[in-house]
């Protein structure tokens, strides 16, 4: 901010054509003002951090970097962001998560489809052609349905975007991906400024190399808007008008275009705060249009121009390009933006089944995957139970033999016992068939003692093994975004993500008793949270597997009907939480 106020001649340029700084002055006295303590911090709120102010600059000062630079400094020094971004921060939050997220990243896979959060949404169809048409030009592309966490970086929450962004970007390069190709201008800006080994093109400039002129050319004159944040990519602009003309049609440049267009009202989420002043941008868009249809490469830029005149995306008039100039192409609206996600991951994974390895998606359906588990454990005991009977062998193994026969071996068998449980997440063995083994062996009291004595120590020693032993090559085997994630939320809520993790089954057992070892979370936390959120569990298998041998014999006791309730219990909450 001092190379700002001290840099800014106050030629007044950027102001003349910027609604913001006509209100509060040029970038140089805002600067000087907020320093002075003179504004509120929160004037960034009706910044669109469009960057008109940066073109302008006759001083190649970059006023637009300076603005995002205090919502940065607000949120560090309040901890939040404006309650009225709550709406704009849950969608995010949602293009993160498990359920619309999904990678496919196919063998010898080196490109990545990356169509964005509203894109998606608004054009789940167009999305898949858009997918089929790479994989026939580009072979073994890949697709990554995620968010790029644009909203974050813009609203100064640079730690989460930093943390996420950094998590995809591993993901990517740990299997081998060289180029993104994106969609959404946003996305395109996140890769290219904050990837330095991760080569971003646009769908755009992709489709004029390996395109060209249609056979049946329309007629008419369109105006292109230039969405705000790609007003420095001239590769873009260029591709753009030329899949434009290569339709036939005719491109009348606004007063406002390429490198000087200006925002349409939607950037820097102004429209969250005030949206009547958001809205002078979009008027003053329309104005400039004129009666010209507007075309645009922005699906956020698309709806909201879209409001109040005629306003299509590229790619509409790219695959359907007829319908399109009659207007018979409509986008999906919130909120059935949603559903067409989840539909498009579901195609995608229903589609490519076969190519999708399981290290590219693998905690994608871990709820399902875990709950699908213990039904056929419970399945595997009863069949278990039926051939035993049938064999004739129930009335020899009754409580009376094995409690004998385990007595006989003294102390040596308890402390056996607890050494396998402690061993098998080290050797990443299941340990719910040890668990099962101590409930029918020692009962159901002295059976929950050593399988939690067990079962603790082993939590133990993967976490210390990662800590102190393993760090490097733990970290190399969790590359997946949600064990990043799930370092960056343990780290600041500590031991509620273990007590969450460890009752709802998020992650295997085992990895995730070493991932927390990579975080900086107390190991005595960690400890005590672990035992009281296992205990649970442990308790339901240990109750129904001592109750197996009365089982045999053909007697139901209270134990049986408690275990299996509970585990129940267990595998249903899972899916409360799924979303």
């Amino acid at each position: 901010m001092k190379t700002l106020a001290a840099g800014c001649a106050g030629c007044n340029l950027c102001v003349k054509e910027c609604a913001f700084l006509t209100k509060y002055g040029h970038p140089g006295k805002i600067a000087h003002d907020l320093s002075e303590g003179r504004l509120s911090g929160c004037i960034w709120s009706e910044c669109s951090l469009c960057g008109l102010c940066t073109s302008l600059c006759p001083k190649d000062l970059d006023p637009c970097a300076a603005f995002r630079a205090m919502r940065s400094k607000e949120v560090a020094s309040t901890g939040e962001v404006l309650p009225a971004y709550k709406g704009i921060l849950a969608y995010e939050k949602r293009g993160l998560s498990q359920r619309y997220s999904f990678h496919e990243l196919p063998e010898a896979c080196t490109t990545v489809f990356f169509p964005g959060c509203t894109f998606a949404g608004t054009r789940a169809k167009r999305t898949e052609q858009i997918y089929e048409w790479l994989r026939e030009k580009i072979p073994n592309t890949g697709i990554v349905l995620e968010c790029c966490t644009k909203p974050s970086h813009d609203l100064g929450r640079d730690d989460f975007f930093t943390s996420h962004f950094s998590a995809l970007e591993k993901v990517l390069l740990t299997h081998g991906v060289q180029t993104i190709i994106t969609v959404c201008p946003n996305c395109y800006k996140v890769f290219s400024t904050y990837s330095q080994r991760l080569k971003t093109i646009s769908i755009y400039e992709v489709l004029g190399e390996k395109s060209g002129p249609v056979d049946s050319l329309l007629s008419g004159c369109v105006t292109i808007h230039d969405p705000c944040v790609a007003r420095f990519e001239t590769g873009i602009h260029d591709s753009v008008r030329q899949l434009v003309k290569d339709q036939g049609l005719e491109i009348k440049e606004m007063a406002h275009s390429r490198e000087k267009t200006i925002c349409c009202g939607e950037g820097g989420s102004v429209f969250a705060v005030t949206p009547e002043f958001a809205s002078t941008w979009r008027q003053r868009r329309i104005q400039e249009a004129g009666n010209d249809r507007i075309i645009t490469y922005c699906a956020g830029c698309c709806a909201f121009l879209g409001k109040s005149v005629q306003t299509d995306h590229i790619l509409d008039l790219f695959f359907e390009p007829e319908k399109t100039m009659a207007g018979a192409v409509k986008p999906t609206i919130p909120p059935f933006t949603y559903l067409a996600r989840i539909n498009l991951k579901r195609k995608c994974k229903k589609k490519n089944r076969e190519e999708i390895s399981g290290k590219n998606d693998c905690v994608v359906d871990v709820f399902s995957k875990r709950t699908c588990c213990r039904m056929l454990l419970l399945v595997f005991i009863a069949a278990a139970v039926i051939g035993i009977r049938m064999a004739g062998l129930d009335d020899l193994l009754t409580q009376e033999n094995i409690h004998q026969a385990v007595a006989d071996f003294g102390p040596l068998a308890p402390a056996a016992y607890i050494l396998m449980v402690t061993l098998a997440p080290a050797l990443f063995l299941p340990g719910a068939p040890f668990i099962i083994v101590g409930g029918v062996i020692f009962g159901p009291f002295w059976g929950v003692v050593y399988g939690m004595t067990g079962a603790t120590l082993g939590a133990s020693l993967a976490f210390l093994v990662a800590r102190y032993v393993a760090a490097e090559w733990v970290e190399s085997k969790l590359t997946h975004p949600a064990w990043i994630r799930l370092k960056t939320q343990t780290e600041k809520q500590g031991w509620k993500i273990v007590a969450f993790t460890r009752l709802v089954p998020l992650f295997p057992f085992n990895l995730l008793s070493y991932g927390l070892g990579l975080t900086r979370i107390k190991f005595t936390t960690y400890l005590v949270t672990s035992f009281i959120c296992m205990l649970p569990g442990c308790i339901g298998y240990i109750l129904l597997s001592s109750s197996l041998l009365d089982l045999l014999q053909g007697n139901l006791s209270l134990e049986f009907f408690a275990g299996l309730g509970l585990i129940a219990l267990l595998s249903v909450v899972p899916a409360l939480f799924k979303s």
